[in-house]
């Protein structure tokens, strides 16, 4: 039904026009009635109307005065006018303001009002079609214009787009700036990995149109003309690029000062959306090069996000990513094997400590430490499935992982699964003997087993002949024992290591099994 607003001054008009059972035959709905110009165009602010039929000689506001206010906010309502044989000068005024038909008041019945209406709903239709094409049009634009944008820039950052080729794609590409001087701000989504096993292609398009949009808006606004030299683009792998030319600007700090707004700009837009960014800016970079040498230097900053989190990275004065392995990881790894069959988890988890504390100061590519962590588990005949090594997105995250992988090594021989047990426990007992290190339950260890909690814990308590519960007490208290008894950790830490978040409910609970407190235990066992 087309929504319609009627506006007449004569009341005698409107509610003729209301009894008229032409409007429901040819889908139309009278919403609402006004008596002058300025109740419908109140009317009008406030609801969505499809078309409006109206006098033009009424009073405060008259039906000319009206359509015009109408066709300046670029309402698109599709417009009847009603008029009389000595209102022809105003009916063509109102023709020429945007009025889309007009009605003769003296000749209005049933059959005339339904024949206009047929042909107006055609009209609207048409108007509908075209409307819905211009907008696919302008959106197909949008995109090849993004797409222009995507290949001028990688063409640039690779090398392969110079001289005048560089120039024919760059007016190609509708691009404003030159990027003799440039800089860059990589905006890096974090946790991508798991975003790309959630997300569809079509909605990273839509996600990735829609953070660009609102951003070249935010640039427009805060920057004024200068956000003509300032493109935004996707490159994919959740990465945004804002590249800036700053060829118009003659000094350094002029073109520093410009830098240092967008990157905030960029920085504030990221911290209000939905996902977490990381933020990594570039120097000023001089020459047709430069946007090359900029990109590469923003990239680099990017690896340092693996190590610092929720701020700006800037290249100028920051410390380097590590593209070398440190010693230390290259001796556990060609020791771990060793370590591993003699059970000397204390050796094991010194070097593990002296990798991080290494890894740490030099800021090593986190990248490398993955690959290297991945290497390092092959060795030691640990199994992990891609996906897991994927989630490390950071030094925390790589800490947890490789700690959990250095305690698996050394679960001793009397948690091994005995003989009969099934499959459904088995994935249990390695969930558990992975992550018991931190907080989980028996639903976390029913998922990973795939099957029901209730199922589980009835399974477990049959092959097992102990609770689920209590195993992973046990487990955890037999870790604690040993770090008690083969290093100076601090009991809290020994607590927090054994995956007892709590001290005192970890000190009541090592009491409880073994019958003495942990500083006993440590006393005894020749350590003070």
């Amino acid at each position: 039904m087309y929504r319609t607003l009627v506006a007449d001054d004569d009341f005698l008009v409107r509610s003729y026009l209301k009894t008229l059972d032409s409007w429901e035959k040819a889908g139309y709905e009278i919403v609402d009635d006004a008596e002058d110009g300025e109740e419908a165009y109140g009317f009008l602010q406030k609801e969505k109307i499809d078309v409006l039929v109206t006098d033009l000689t009424m009073p405060v506001m008259d039906g000319i005065e009206l359509i015009r206010k109408i066709r300046e906010e670029n309402r698109d309502i599709y417009i009847i006018v009603l008029s009389c044989h000595d209102d022809f000068e105003y009916v063509k005024e109102a023709m020429r303001l945007g009025a889309d038909e007009y009605v003769l008041k003296n000749s209005l019945d049933g059959d005339s009002l339904y024949d206009t209406l047929e042909k107006s709903a055609r009209l609207i239709e048409n108007r509908r079609k075209k409307s819905q094409e211009q907008a696919r049009t302008r959106k197909l634009i949008h995109l090849g214009s993004h797409a222009l944008k995507y290949y001028f820039f990688n063409g640039l950052i690779s090398g392969m787009l110079k001289n005048q080729a560089r120039e024919e794609k760059r007016v190609e590409a509708g691009i404003a700036g030159k990027y003799f001087n440039s800089a860059v701000i990589c905006m890096f989504m974090e946790n991508w990995a798991e975003r790309e096993r959630q997300w569809t292609p079509l909605e990273v398009e839509q996600y990735s149109h829609h953070f660009r949009h609102r951003l070249l808006e935010r640039t427009e606004e805060l920057l004024g003309t200068e956000s003509e030299f300032t493109e935004v683009v996707y490159l994919g792998a959740g990465i945004f690029c804002c590249f800036l030319d700053l060829s118009g600007d003659c000094r350094t700090s002029a073109m520093q000062q410009r830098l240092t707004e967008a990157a905030a700009i960029c920085y504030r837009h990221c911290q209000e959306d939905l996902c977490d960014f990381g933020i990594s800016v570039s120097s000023v970079s001089m020459g047709e090069d430069g946007i090359r040498q900029a990109y590469q230097q923003a990239r680099e900053m990017m690896k340092l996000h693996f190590y610092e989190k929720k701020e700006i990275l800037y290249f100028e004065g920051r410390k380097k990513a590590d593209s070398v392995l440190p010693e230390s990881a290259e001796k556990l790894e060609g020791q771990i094997s060793r370590l591993k069959a003699g059970k000397d988890r204390k050796k094991a988890e010194e070097l593990w400590t002296q990798v991080l504390a290494d890894c740490q100061d030099r800021y090593t590519d986190g990248r490398l430490l993955v690959q290297w962590l991945k290497k390092l588990n092959q060795t030691a005949g640990i199994e992990k499935e891609p996906i897991w090594y994927g989630d490390i997105e950071s030094f925390e995250k790589f800490r947890e992982k490789g700690s959990a992988c250095i305690s698996q090594l050394f679960v001793g021989e009397e948690d091994a699964v005995p003989e009969g047990i099934s499959a459904a426990v088995k994935k249990a007992l390695e969930f558990i003997r992975e992550h018991y290190e931190a907080p989980i339950s028996l639903q976390d260890a029913a998922d990973a087993a795939e099957v029901n909690p209730a199922y589980l814990s009835y399974l477990f308590k049959q092959e097992m002949k102990i609770g689920f519960s209590n195993y992973v007490q046990e487990i955890r208290i037999d870790c604690a024992k040993k770090l008690l008894s083969e290093t100076n950790c601090k009991v809290k830490d020994v607590a927090l290591r054994s995956g007892f978040g709590d001290y005192h409910y970890f000190s009541k609970t090592f009491k409880k099994f073994t019958g003495l407190s942990p500083a006993e235990y440590r006393k005894e066992s020749g350590l003070s």
